[in-house]
């Protein structure tokens, strides 16, 4: 397949793809930079044997549960804001397993917090739990908050639409008995009982067929089909392309050298501070008979991976931007171009 000519002047990867919009083919370029925390606290660029390339599909925790998602793709035309993406565990303070503890994470104006249980069940029909276990650690997925789906026959589905694979959602709650009751929780929205039904609690990847990322899918019927496919409905909404978990989305967007701060969410607990880099990059696009056009494209992902973090594994940051223009007929001859701007401080 064709590709246009890249000029990338930054260690960054570049990668450029054809996508669909709502009125044509656009070509856009996707940049990626991957950050690692050394031990005095800096971020710097990850060696090139562990810079991470453009994904092309959500990542599942598990192949056999592909709706929970641990790695969003990197690939869409635009996100109007700046997701916040975690992946990471939870982890008692001290290392000393306990009931319950809490965590947090701060990414300048984005402030979100959750309380981690350790097991308990449902007891007396769902009207109440039992005391939570000690827990030493807990990864961070929807499965282990609020929500679920029943899907007995013969009545209808009934699922919690903004987590449809979690703990708790039954048409009978006498079914609950003795089930696995939800271990992340929202601090403002205690469990008390099956009635609570609070939002569902997280700090990882909102599905795509999720609420509210379904609401702004558009809408894809007879007359899409006939008139509109392949193309993107004229009501599909950019912000169906944001991932991040409802608290952890930055609107107007993170611009870097932002302080983000941790607290139990690396081994052993405790708190964990750093800065993002601040990089203006500029994104060129040089296509025959056309003028050239230049974006300085807003960062629109920030991914913290904290998961089984360590001397082995450090921390790790992506950073993600992008920029589009209409796709010319003969990609060969178009070029891309991304630089550093220089920013006077």
């Amino acid at each position: 397949m064709d590709q246009p000519r890249v000029d990338n002047a930054t260690e960054f990867v570049v990668h450029p793809q054809v996508l669909l919009d709502r009125d044509g083919e656009k070509l856009a370029a996707i940049v990626k930079a991957t950050f690692e925390l050394q031990d005095d606290g800096a971020l710097e660029l990850a060696p090139p044997a562990r810079t991470r390339g453009i994904r092309f599909a959500d990542i599942p925790w598990e192949k056999t549960q592909p709706e929970s998602i641990v790695f969003p793709a990197d690939v869409c035309l635009r996100k109007p804001g700046t997701d916040v993406v975690l992946v990471a565990k939870a982890h008692a303070p001290g290392d000393d397993p306990v009931p319950s503890f809490d965590v947090r994470v701060e990414v300048g104006p984005l402030k979100k917090s959750l309380v981690i249980f350790g097991r308990r069940l449902w007891v007396e029909d769902g009207r109440a739990l039992t005391p939570p276990a000690p827990v030493l650690e807990m990864e961070l997925r929807y499965d282990h908050a609020w929500g679920g789906r029943d899907d007995d026959p013969p009545a209808p589905p009934l699922e919690e639409a903004r987590n449809p694979i979690g703990r708790g959602v039954v048409r009978h709650p006498s079914a609950l008995t003795h089930q696995e009751a939800p271990s992340i929780e929202d601090p403002a929205h205690p469990i008390r009982s099956v009635r609570t039904r609070p939002p569902p609690a997280g700090f990882g990847v909102v599905g795509r067929s999720w609420e509210p990322r379904r609401q702004y899918a558009g809408t894809y019927d007879e007359t899409w089909q006939s008139f509109k496919a392949p193309l993107m409905p004229d009501d599909f909404d950019d912000r169906h392309n944001l991932c991040a978990s409802p608290g952890l989305i930055a609107d107007p967007p993170l611009v870097g050298g932002e302080l983000v701060r941790l607290l139990n969410l690396t081994r052993g607990g405790g708190a964990v501070s750093f800065t993002l880099p601040r990089i203006t990059l500029e994104i060129d696009f040089r296509i025959p008979d056309r003028d050239p056009i230049a974006f300085a494209p807003h960062l629109d992902t920030v991914l913290l991976d904290l998961y089984e973090a360590g001397p082995e594994k450090p921390v790790t940051v992506e950073l993600v931007w992008r920029a589009s223009v209409p796709a010319p007929r003969r990609l060969r001859e178009a070029r891309v171009r991304v630089r550093e701007r220089q920013v006077p401080r």
